[in-house]
């Protein structure tokens, strides 16, 4: 009988350490889903810089294109304000591959390539494999307003000799993405030249 009266005694001490327990582990639960949900997602995207005049098909950059690619690196990394650039692609193209390669210099990244059938999927794709992390895309005039609009919701034109915008898409997660335009220069001896929109 005082085998059987010592284990009824255990039993209540027992239930609060198991609530106890149960308690710090969906604390642990609940703080492990909002950190892993609670991330943002940044996407950059800029149009390629200026073509060279005269060439036909896939011309490369011109020297005023040369000049504007040189400093997106730098000016990048200045405006995500410590953020790394994870992934980067462009259009299949040598414009675009030229304006990406000096991000892909300061960042130490591969440049992933887009043909014209990626476009559409691209928005889902990084909602998809990038969530959290800094994605730049280098396009044209007529494929990064239909991606800009299908991430943010919102309709953007880019005029045909605006080379000098980038746009920034923040992909909060939970909440509503948001929009910001900005405007870069050519590089100078010093820094990237900023301009407000």
């Amino acid at each position: 009988m005082s085998a059987e009266l010592k284990r009824l005694r255990r039993r209540p001490l027992l239930l609060p350490i198991a609530v106890a327990l149960l308690i710090a582990l969906a604390a642990a639960c609940g703080i492990y889903w909002s950190q892993s949900n609670a991330r943002t997602t940044v996407v950059v995207l800029v149009r390629h810089g200026e073509p060279a005049a005269g060439e036909s098909g896939d011309p490369d950059l011109s020297r005023a294109g040369e000049q504007r690619a040189a400093g997106l690196g730098a000016y990048l990394d200045e405006v995500l304000a410590g953020r790394v650039v994870d992934h980067i692609y462009a259009a299949d193209t040598r414009r675009s591959q030229q304006t990406a390669a000096p991000v892909a210099n300061q960042f130490r990244l591969p440049v992933n390539l887009l043909a014209a059938s990626d476009w559409e999927d691209l928005p889902s794709r990084i909602r998809r494999q990038h969530r959290g992390e800094t994605v730049v895309v280098v396009g044209y005039a007529g494929t990064l307003p239909e991606v800009i609009r299908t991430l943010s919701a919102i309709d953007v034109a880019i005029e045909p000799e605006e080379y000098d915008a980038l746009f920034i898409v923040a992909l909060p997660s939970p909440g509503e993405a948001r929009l910001f335009k900005l405007r870069y220069g050519p590089a100078s001896p010093g820094k990237p030249a900023a301009q407000a929109p």
